[in-house]
């Protein structure tokens, strides 16, 4: 079960930086096209805010899926870092239930939401809210992905490179 959960985590968080690298050089690109477009051209495209929108919340929401699963979220670790043996592990445990706890409900929440507003239309573009909401719950999915890998794998508890690193 382990190297399954292990392999999974792996090609999930690939396959998530590489999208997050496309949609970030998308925003790049969409904000160059819309200023060139408004004062080169004396011609704003009214789409662009809402597709750099809806990409800036995605990269938000995956990235910081990834982010959890190497442990590279900003934290205030001194008091934890100040235990040892058994204390810093419940500790650990602790505010790993508190995370999952956190995730599971705004997976439902942010599901629930994203499923309702399907129906509705927004902006420029003709397209569902949804596609903003949606993120959400892809993103505490793949988070209690990182979690059950943290329970089968230890050394996943520990940081993994910098936030730098990509």
């Amino acid at each position: 079960m382990a190297p399954i959960i292990r392999r999974l985590s792996h090609w999930v968080t690939e396959i998530a930086k590489v999208f997050l690298g496309i949609w970030i050089a998308a925003i790049v690109l969409i904000t160059l096209a819309a200023v060139w477009w408004r004062y080169v051209l004396n011609s704003p495209i009214a789409w662009i805010e809402q597709v750099s929108n809806i990409l800036f919340i995605w990269v938000t929401f995956v990235g910081a899926a990834v982010l959890y699963r190497q442990k590279l979220h900003i934290g205030v670790d001194m008091f934890i870092e100040m235990l040892r043996g058994r204390a810093k592990t419940i500790m650990f445990w602790a505010i790993e239930l508190a995370n999952l706890f956190f995730i599971v409900v705004l997976f439902i929440y942010s599901l629930k939401l994203s499923i309702d507003v399907l129906p509705n239309t927004y902006g420029a573009l003709d397209i569902s809210p949804a596609v903003f909401y949606f993120s959400a719950p892809v993103a505490c999915a793949m988070m209690i992905l990182y979690f059950v890998e943290k329970i089968v794998d230890p050394s996943k508890r520990r940081p993994e490179g910098s936030v730098g690193d990509f």
